[in-house]
């Protein structure tokens, strides 16, 4: 099997799987970057569920709450649904940070770029 067999979607979630084992591998080591008592880390997802159905995404999502708690989680994403979730949301526009907060206070407060984005989308 090669990456090029694959769909987008199934690389997707073996990279997924690959990172979930690496911290399970990494917290039966203590004192290995990534351990059990994980402050510090950084988990980086770049549009981890572009190519991925509704039910598999919230799976991804769940998983990532779940397994990565202690860790920051910086996401790259264009799926607002998304991002509800999480407990900060920076906007960017042209290469710039226009607005940074909670993403639910944020899409509920009138003015707010993100705001403006949730309604447009729909969520």
């Amino acid at each position: 099997m090669s990456a090029g067999t694959l769909s987008a979607g199934q690389r997707q979630l073996l990279s997924l799987g690959r990172v979930l084992l690496r911290r399970r591998v990494r917290a039966r080591h203590p004192g290995v970057v990534g351990g059990e008592k994980a402050e510090g880390s950084i988990l980086l997802l770049d549009e981890v569920s572009f190519s991925v159905g509704h039910a598999t995404r919230r799976v991804m999502q769940d998983i990532t709450a779940l397994e990565f708690a202690n860790y920051t989680v910086v996401s790259v994403c264009h799926r607002l649904g998304m991002i509800m979730d999480f407990d900060r949301v920076v906007v960017m526009d042209t290469g710039g940070i226009v607005e940074v907060g909670n993403p639910r206070l944020l899409a509920s407060q009138e003015g707010s770029r993100f705001g403006e984005l949730v309604r447009l989308v729909g969520k």
